[in-house]
């Protein structure tokens, strides 16, 4: 019988030239709740978002004193405008386990921007050098029917 093929290992050095692997880092996301929806009409609507996790469950970014000076949300999703009411972003590595955690294991559902509600968290993704912010998606937390 043949034995596995595969090997674990984080450094190899084969004929000279020494491999190595290091685990990808994990990709930061801050999730925002919605608090508020206003319709200003011509089919526009501003959506208030609000810090949704506690300052315990953040994440340290490597620079983040370096990243911090720059952050800034994108100022139009879709047809909503965004108003950001708080002081800092929350900055997560997972974000299913942290919008479980807050929603107290309520099932999640991936929505789309045009049927926003106040409850609602919208994913917003942390990507490049400069830790530029861009918009990943939208969850809602439905709970289980009894």
């Amino acid at each position: 019988m043949l034995g596995s093929n595969t090997l674990n290992w984080k450094a190899v050095r084969l004929a000279g030239v020494t491999v190595s692997v290091q685990p990808r880092p994990r990709t930061p996301y801050s999730v925002l709740k919605v608090g508020g929806l206003i319709d200003t009409g011509n089919a526009q609507q501003t959506v208030i978002l609000q810090n949704a996790l506690p300052s315990e469950w953040e994440i340290d970014l490597e620079n983040k004193a370096k990243s911090s000076k720059g952050l800034s949300l994108p100022r139009r999703i879709a047809n909503l405008n965004c108003i950001y009411t708080g002081r800092s972003f929350g900055v997560v590595a997972d974000v299913t386990d942290a919008v479980r955690a807050v929603t107290r294991n309520a099932k999640l559902a991936a929505i789309v921007p045009e049927v926003v509600a106040p409850g609602d968290f919208m994913i917003f993704k942390h990507v490049g050098p400069r830790f530029r912010i861009r918009f990943a998606g939208m969850l809602r937390a439905v709970p289980e029917m009894r």
